[in-house]
């Protein structure tokens, strides 16, 4: 009984452990569409996981950011053995403690502030680019497919071509040459399309790398485009655009994270000041009355004077920081408006040109197909 019971239970494990990865493989052989290769890309994406510690290690220098330093704690004694070793001797017990006189702390705070709002805009970049990344293989992989359709639709025809010329050249109609020079074109379509395959094959690995998946994973992914009815327009301002890609919000970040260490850094200025705080036993013989002890109290401040060292040279690197930063805002700028209007334009091309592709001489040449076949 206790045999059976077991192994029912190992079957009942089975089924459903075969039913769970039955499951997973039709999850991953469904039909993904551009905007779920890159939501599955984010999600699977090693690189992007790592580069999202990025923002916990920043959030962690701000939550620690702005504290004073460690107090510190010193003892002394001193003696006079090496001397008249009449028990004299002094005992001293302090406390000091380092303070800002400027508001240091609370830029740094702030400047730390900056720096996570920097880490999420540099992996909302990374983001960005991955998405292109999967998006132009996605695109290549369509295309290669798309082309691999008509390089079949071509190797069909020329088989018939072929065949009705070898039915001429028994009627003398057409020579010879003709037929084998249908019978070459043949074979120049089946090599293109060969080498369709494995441009096929190297373009859906690269497209599975980019989503995350493992390169023996099949996947199936939307294979049709559509060409839209009317000419695309220009219908974007440049500002609306700026704000949406994050290149330029990490620019934007990256100047504001600079105008921060700047004021930091002359903060640093005037260094901190130490106030000390200290008791002191002292044994002395008092004459007449011999070795007595007394107790003092009291506190020091130590101001350390800027006379040489002001913080020039951090001061000016963040500058030279601040000012980078500004270059980069405007060089964002000129490349994002310099990439859209190519993007434009390439665009109008390529709508121009699937249109006549896919309307009068596609009509035309299923004219001509139906002709030859009568």
């Amino acid at each position: 009984m206790n045999f059976d019971r077991h192994n029912k239970s190992g079957a009942v494990r089975l089924i459903f452990a075969l039913g769970f990865l039955a499951a997973s493989h039709l999850a991953v052989a469904e039909t993904l569409s551009r905007d779920e290769a890159i939501r599955l890309a984010f999600q699977n994406n090693r690189d992007l996981a790592i580069a999202s510690l990025e923002i916990r290690r920043a959030a962690t220098r701000l939550k620690w950011s702005g504290r004073l330093e460690n107090p510190e704690l010193e003892f002394a004694r001193t003696g006079d053995g090496f001397g008249e070793d009449e028990g004299e001797g002094v005992a001293e017990i302090g406390f000091s403690q380092r303070f800002p006189i400027t508001t240091r702390l609370k830029h740094e705070k702030n400047l730390r502030r900056y720096e996570v709002i920097l880490a999420e805009a540099e992996i909302a970049e990374q983001r960005r680019k991955l998405a292109g990344e999967v998006d132009l293989a996605l695109v290549e992989l369509i295309a290669t497919r798309e082309k691999m359709a008509v390089s079949r639709e071509l190797l069909r025809l020329n088989r018939e071509i072929v065949d009705f010329l070898k039915q001429q050249a028994k009627e003398g109609l057409v020579s010879s040459l003709d037929v084998m020079q249908a019978t070459l074109n043949g074979r120049t379509l089946e090599q293109q399309a060969k080498s369709l395959e494995a441009v096929e094959k190297q373009n859906l690995l690269r497209f599975v790398q980019h989503i995350g998946l493992e390169a023996g994973v099949t996947v199936e992914v939307e294979t049709r485009f559509h060409v839209p009815g009317k000419q695309p327009g220009i219908d974007v301002s440049l500002e609306t655009v700026l704000q949406r890609r994050p290149d330029y919000v990490l620019a934007l970040a990256k100047t504001d994270e600079a105008a921060a260490a700047v004021t930091l850094e002359q903060a640093k200025r005037w260094q901190d000041v130490s106030v000390r705080l200290f008791v002191e036993q002292e044994d002395a013989i008092d004459d007449p009355d011999g070795l007595d002890g007394n107790t003092f109290s009291g506190f020091g401040i130590s101001i350390p004077l800027p006379l040489r060292d002001q913080n020039q040279e951090g001061i000016e690197q963040a500058e030279i920081n601040e000012e980078a930063a500004a270059k980069g805002v405007d060089a964002a700028r000129f490349r994002i408006r310099s990439e859209c209007e190519e993007a434009f334009h390439l665009r109008t091309d390529a709508w121009e040109l699937a249109r006549d592709a896919s309307g009068e001489l596609l009509d035309l040449a299923e004219t001509n197909l139906e002709e030859f076949r009568k």
